[in-house]
């Protein structure tokens, strides 16, 4: 420890603040930054040939087929379809289609070479696969019905509700607990008769699917319309990552991130028991659901009810969102929940892939970054179609050929489409970028995540790779009271931050040698630096006087605003920030009137020795706010008396207090008779002052 002033400040706080543990075993997690121009295609996912180099419809071309890995339309007379949902299956990928597309008589022969009878009727596929590496192509194996693949066909709920799978209505979430397939159906989209679709009505319900007799199961509605979870990710964190308790017992918890209006929705949280999961209440007949509601004192706050849900990732424009799909997964290399989502439809300068990451799944959520964008990330007129009536309407003319401008036009593969949609004048677009967690790569300081992405024209999916360096920022794995080591700060208190990566390495300073200390430069007027060589801290939302620097430690006198209930304490250096983490102690500290400290003979040996009572004791305090004399934020001298004096019990006797009073720069100092009738052991002791009374469970130990 270093410190400019006294040897020992003591820690009996008044508005006493215990800074939040972010996550159990805190870690030090990195930042994670998309690097620009990283997300590129590697190859498409069904059909037979890849369509940007097939590209049937240029005239005088003769086609060209690079086949796909899985050769879907030979295989399951899958050509094409919608949103690609996988996840993991004791040791398999499951990966789900939507709306599909099959080799019929509408694209023979202009995009396959045979034809099949099957009509998919925009039903849903599944398929599996054991490929490991996304460089090694994904191979499909999809679920047999006779020669095409199998469907997504649900029977009807308990209740006998029809779960319609048709037009719009897709699986879109999926988990494995214990050995069970959950699968959530998005369903109840209606058409009217002009042909305009209906979003409100969109609900979910939960099935299972069982590999082996290849059959669905229909059972409870998790979202009903209007609900904020119509569109899923699912993930099972394992005990202890939700911290402790929990948010709901018994752990492992199932995380649910979701969305509701399709297009219209920010993202929501809820947790849920696994193994109350597929019934969705406890033992005793309650919904075990809990909807997260906000963050109180730096914990979050939850609801039973699905309308209480407040967004923990909101679009860009969270009053009029545009997301509608999402995946999630917690990446235990990094610490962090990672989140992939589209977004910004507002414009086409703000459309696309948006990634963000957290500690938590409720948060702190960082910025969210776009990863891909049609235009930008050179999609358009290369493997998704670009399509412009008027020239007005040409808003990136990178997509089209050098000087091409001309209205109509269109540049890149055109088809298949779905429906009525006609492959020359139909617009395409990047939508739904889901997540492969077992393809994601983490080495040295860069991180890639790959993802199967939509394209509508062609009706296709691709895999994606995007790619993101790794900083690793400071890590605090303690905060406490700089000389008596209590994991309790209060405000206007020298506090010491120990940790990892605090500060920038290298430090060679004669003041502080290793570390950083005050120089005179470092002083505007008599106010204490909030800022050393780019390091600077934040103690609930304030900002800290910073006085000690090195990459291990870093000493702080915090602001005197008053603070209660847990902190945000957060360590900015050179722009990277980090979260905090603390301890409990339950001796208060103290000295005799000669200046020995007060404790077990056993805290610290030769050194500590019990009270007695009848006797004076000095105890050194943080925290009674307001003095005689004002104090002066960041000021290097602080002094003043306390009037009225505090009220101080010991063992829940009142005892005497000769002085209080600030008698140094965030140090309190009280004069205390220890009551002559208290026993021998371990007393409680406490401080009333202004109505307020510092935490219980404090100590001080009495001996005759």
């Amino acid at each position: 420890m270093k410190h400019p002033l006294r040897a020992t400040l003591a820690v009996l706080f008044l508005n006493a603040v215990v800074l939040a543990q972010q996550a159990a075993g805190q870690s030090n997690v990195p930042t994670l930054t998309y690097i620009p121009g990283s997300s590129v295609k590697l190859y498409q996912i069904n059909g037979d040939c890849d369509w940007a180099v097939w590209d049937a419809t240029i005239a005088n071309k003769t086609p060209t087929c690079k086949p796909t890995t899985s050769k879907t339309a030979t295989n399951a007379d899958v050509l094409g379809d919608d949103v690609a949902t996988s996840f993991e299956n004791n040791g398999e990928l499951i990966m789900m289609f939507g709306d599909t597309i099959g080799a019929t008589a509408a694209y023979y022969p202009t995009y396959i070479a045979f034809q099949n009878t099957f009509q998919w009727n925009a039903h849903d596929p599944i398929a599996r696969s054991t490929t490991l590496h996304a460089e090694d192509g994904l191979l499909l194996n999809f679920f047999q019905s006779g020669n095409h693949g199998l469907e997504v066909a649900p029977p009807p709920q308990p209740n006998g509700t029809a779960v319609d799978m048709g037009a719009f209505n897709v699986p879109n979430g999926g988990i494995t607990l214990n050995g069970t397939i959950f699968i959530s159906y998005k369903t109840g989209h209606t058409t009217d008769s002009a042909g305009n679709g209906d979003d409100s009505t969109d609900y979910a319900v939960l099935g299972t699917f069982n590999e082996t007799a290849q059959t669905f199961t229909s059972g409870r509605t998790t979202s009903p319309p209007g609900g904020h979870f119509t569109t899923v990710a699912f993930y099972e964190a394992p005990a202890g990552i939700l911290g402790s308790p929990a948010p709901v017992l018994p752990e492992p918890d199932v995380v649910m991130f979701g969305a509701g209006l399709y297009r219209a929705s920010n993202i929501y949280l809820s947790v849920i028991p696994s193994s109350e999961f597929a019934s969705g209440v406890d033992s005793s007949g309650n919904s075990s659901t809990r909807y997260f509601t906000g963050m109180s004192n730096g914990q979050p706050t939850w609801s039973l009810n699905e309308s209480d849900s407040v967004p923990v990732v909101t679009d860009i424009n969270p009053s009029n969102p545009t997301i509608g799909n999402l995946s999630a997964f917690y990446s235990t290399q990094l610490g962090l929940w990672l989140m992939t989502f589209d977004g910004g439809k507002g414009s086409d300068t703000t459309a696309g892939v948006y990634f963000a990451y957290a500690p938590q799944p409720w948060g702190p959520w960082s910025t969210p970054q776009r990863i891909f964008n049609d235009c930008r990330d050179n999609a358009l007129g290369a493997f998704i179609h670009y399509y412009y009536a008027v020239a007005s309407g040409n808003t990136c003319p990178a997509a089209m050929p050098a000087g091409v401008t001309t209205a109509p036009n269109s540049a890149g593969p055109a088809g298949p489409t779905i429906g009525s949609n006609d492959p020359e004048t139909t617009k395409g677009g990047g939508y739904a970028p889901q997540m492969i967690q077992r393809f994601t790569e983490i080495a040295g300081n860069t991180m890639k995540i790959f993802y199967t992405l939509s394209t509508w024209n062609p009706y296709t999916v691709v895999l994606m790779e995007s790619d993101f360096t790794l900083a690793y920022g400071p890590a605090i794995s303690l905060v406490v009271n700089a000389e008596s080591q209590s994991p309790t700060i209060a405000p206007n208190t020298w506090v010491q931050i120990s940790g990892a990566n605090l500060a920038p390495a290298g430090y060679s300073s004669p003041a502080c040698a290793p570390g950083y200390c005050w120089q005179a430069s470092d002083f505007v007027g008599n106010q204490m630096p909030t800022q050393l060589n780019h390091v600077s801290v934040m103690v609930n939302g304030k900002n800290a006087y910073v006085y000690y620097l090195s990459p291990a430690q870093i000493n702080i006198l915090t602001p005197p605003d008053a603070m209660t209930g847990p902190v945000q304490v957060v360590v900015t250096n050179n722009g990277t920030v980090g979260a905090a983490f603390t301890a409990q102690g339950p001796y208060v500290a103290a000295t005799h009137a000669g200046g020995a400290y007060i404790g077990p003979a056993t805290l610290y040996p030769g050194s500590t020795t019990p009270a007695k009572p009848g006797e004076t004791i000095v105890l050194y305090a943080n925290g009674f706010g307001s003095t005689s004399t004002p104090v002066m934020s960041g000021s290097v001298t602080q002094s003043g008396s306390l009037s009225p004096l505090p009220a101080i019990k010991i063992g829940g006797i009142a005892a005497t207090v000769q002085f209080a009073g600030l008698v140094s720069v965030g140090e309190y100092q009280f004069n205390v008779v220890v009551p002559p009738s208290l026993a021998n052991g371990d007393q409680s002791i406490t401080a009333t002052y202004s109505g307020q009374t510092t935490q219980a469970g404090t100590l001080i130990t009495i001996q005759n």
